[in-house]
């Protein structure tokens, strides 16, 4: 007994140390930005050794790629909350594509990825074939996507895994280039609503 207590309280140290890299990380990248962020510098905001920080993270990539995922992660809980009285799919997308954006113009990591002008070359450090950033982008569109097919109002061209880099595209370009012209959130809902919605539901008019 004594031994699996022993285990189970380094599994929570270790863990405990990993969230503490995780801010550490965050607080680095905000102050220094992503690429004038060197790991000695997160160990140092950490208060721990290179050692303890190259035990929990291989590489700069594999860093950032876990505070991305834990960014992302959070976001799933909000967008959880936020669309759980949607009635229709048309209604899920636009107001999961709305939250989406909100949080990531509000967050600090995903700010400096799409805010900074070396975002680019940032972004292409990320691991987006790890499977959990996958998993993720699965996640944004399943809900709108299995609702949509079952009441047969997708459009013929409207694929899984297209629809998903579709939605990706349409997002990455609301945020790096934000339209003059949509500048509240009642201005994009509308223009969701009337420009987006109709490419990719086919629903006969009441």
């Amino acid at each position: 007994m004594q031994s699996i207590a022993n285990t189970d309280q380094r599994r929570a140290r270790s863990e405990r140390t990993r969230e503490k890299l995780l801010d550490a990380a965050m607080l680095c990248y905000k102050d220094r930005g992503i690429n004038n962020t060197a790991m000695d510098n997160v160990a140092q905001q950490a208060g721990v050794g290179r050692a303890t920080l190259y035990r929990h993270f291989n590489n700069q990539e594999a860093l950032l790629t876990e505070v991305m995922t834990r960014n992302v992660q959070e976001l799933q809980h909000i967008l959880k909350s936020a669309l759980s009285n949607c009635e229709t799919p048309e209604d899920y997308y636009v107001e999961a594509t709305l939250v989406i954006i909100r949080e990531c113009r509000q967050r600090s990591l995903i700010g400096l990825l799409f805010g900074d002008d070396s975002s680019t070359s940032v972004i292409s450090r990320i691991s987006f074939s790890d499977k959990n950033i996958l998993a993720m982008g699965t996640d944004l569109i399943s809900p709108f996507y299995k609702r949509a097919k079952a009441e047969g109002v997708l459009r013929q061209w409207v694929t899984k895994p297209l629809l998903q880099e579709w939605t990706s595209r349409l997002l990455l370009s609301f945020l790096t280039n934000p339209s003059p012209h949509l500048s509240s959130e009642k201005e994009m809902r509308q223009f969701l609503y009337q420009a987006v919605i109709p490419s990719i539901i086919d629903r006969p008019a009441a």
